[in-house]
């Protein structure tokens, strides 16, 4: 009797297996890519008849939340990354590689190369890149008319650019040189702040204006281009009193948009996407083109002008999306992402909310070429670097922005370089940190 019961017992627990819906695919991504995303996501549950879970982030935090759920196993199936922390992940197996599944879809002959470098690892892809981007400085026109300075702008060096704050300061405008900095930036800090000013700070040979020895894989502890940079901060925020309260907003996005619309802001220091971002990142409730370029205007990055550095500097990231290492599904999840990127979603995404193309198809299309504002951005990245993308670079960049922090607070370049220092040699040891005198 016994026996008959589990036998029952087992056959009813199979027929409920048989018969439960499928587990639904699940993905995570933060707000502002709701426009690539939500598309995509009603494309698969059209074609497949399955629901996605879709779990919807705001951008503040996003960064540390996918560093929580990835370590923790509770992570989506599908996710959203900056590219920096790619490597990391692979590196530590909580992300899916791609390389052979993307082989049988056939528009991942379009993808540029270097751009799928950057969302690699030890040979293998291991995310799909939503955008790239350059970075810049850009201005506001008005402001910049009140203050006498002559457009369209056009520095020469770091003291042309400190001269106009300066102005901008004199003619009463609040926020004169934004300059990202601090923890509460995040990436942001490093890439559109202190590297920007790092790359131009000093000559590029051996990498003296880097934070890696690329040849040796040494951190580069202190530097003449290290210090020349935390001057120029310290030259803004305390030598000219920057406030300093757009960097520690709740929403820092949000702050910098309000500030452009109360007439607050002279300069920023950030990158391409501002073109949508300085007003809706999602690019719903852009101003009309001509709008738009009577505001603001841009100017590439320059740099220090002392002997040997580069004129300009310029160095490029971009956001990915990568399929989980312990997804229950992982061809569904395959399937998901490649739904997002279809060359139907992907181009109208990107024209729509002028980003600068990944593959060749959206790139060389003449809608993406129409656009003079794409095609003259897009040129910036004939000279670009990338960051650093080898594991441990999140730990520095974190320690770049306790830097800048410390710079915020009123701490001394000098003592601002020595706590950098030791903690890179306490973090990899002391042969993997290099000086440069």
């Amino acid at each position: 009797m016994l026996k008959r019961t589990l036998l029952a017992s087992a056959a009813a627990l199979a027929l409920l297996a048989a018969t439960a819906p499928a587990q639904a695919v699940s993905i995570m991504y933060a707000e502002w890519l709701a426009s690539l995303v939500e598309p995509g996501i009603a494309n698969y549950e059209a074609a497949t008849g399955e629901k996605v879970d879709a779990i919807k982030l705001p951008g503040a935090g996003y960064d540390q939340r996918t560093s929580l759920d990835l370590a923790a196993g509770t992570a989506a199936d599908v996710i959203q990354l900056d590219s920096f922390m790619v490597s990391e992940f692979a590196s530590s197996g909580y992300l899916e590689p791609l390389t052979e599944s993307a082989k049988s879809w056939d528009q991942y002959q379009y993808y540029m190369p270097g751009l799928l470098d950057v969302a690699s690892y030890d040979g293998a892809v291991y995310a799909l890149p939503t955008d790239t981007d350059v970075r810049m400085l850009w201005y506001d026109k008005s402001n910049f008319e009140k203050a006498g300075i002559a457009l369209p702008w056009e520095p020469k060096n770091w003291a042309d650019v400190l001269d106009a704050a300066k102005k901008l300061k004199d003619a009463g405008v609040q926020y004169f040189f934004q300059l990202p900095a601090g923890i509460k930036q995040g990436e942001g800090a490093t890439m559109q702040g202190f590297y920007m000013a790092l790359l131009g700070a000093d000559v590029p040979e051996g990498d003296r204006n880097r934070l890696l020895n690329r040849e040796t894989g040494q951190w580069i502890g202190d530097s003449p281009a290290i210090r020349k940079t935390l001057e120029l901060y310290k030259t803004v925020y305390q030598d000219l009193g920057m406030p300093k309260d757009l960097n520690y907003s709740a929403d820092i996005g949000a702050g910098v948009r309000e500030a452009l619309a109360n007439d607050q802001l002279g300069i920023l220091a950030s990158g391409s996407w501002e073109d949508a971002c300085l007003w809706d990142c999602n690019g719903v409730n852009l101003p009309s083109r001509e709008e738009r370029d009577a505001m603001v205007g841009w100017t590439p990055w320059p740099g220090s002008g002392d002997p040997g550095t580069k004129a300009t500097t310029n160095i490029s990231g971009g956001w990915t999306i990568a399929v989980n290492s312990k997804a229950a599904d992982k061809a569904k999840a395959f399937q998901l992402l490649t739904t997002i990127f279809d060359v139907g979603n992907f181009k109208d995404w990107t024209i729509k909310n002028h980003r600068m193309g990944v593959r060749t198809d959206i790139s060389e299309s003449p809608e993406y070429m129409a656009d003079a504002y794409l095609a003259k951005a897009t040129a910036l990245a004939a000279d670009t670097t990338g960051r650093d993308t080898i594991p441990g670079y999140q730990t520095v960049s974190a320690l770049v922005q306790q830097m800048t922090t410390e710079i915020l607070d009123g701490a001394s370049v000098e003592d601002t370089v020595k706590n950098y220092h030791d903690a890179l040699v306490d973090e990899f040891g002391e042969d993997k940190v290099i000086t440069y005198e």
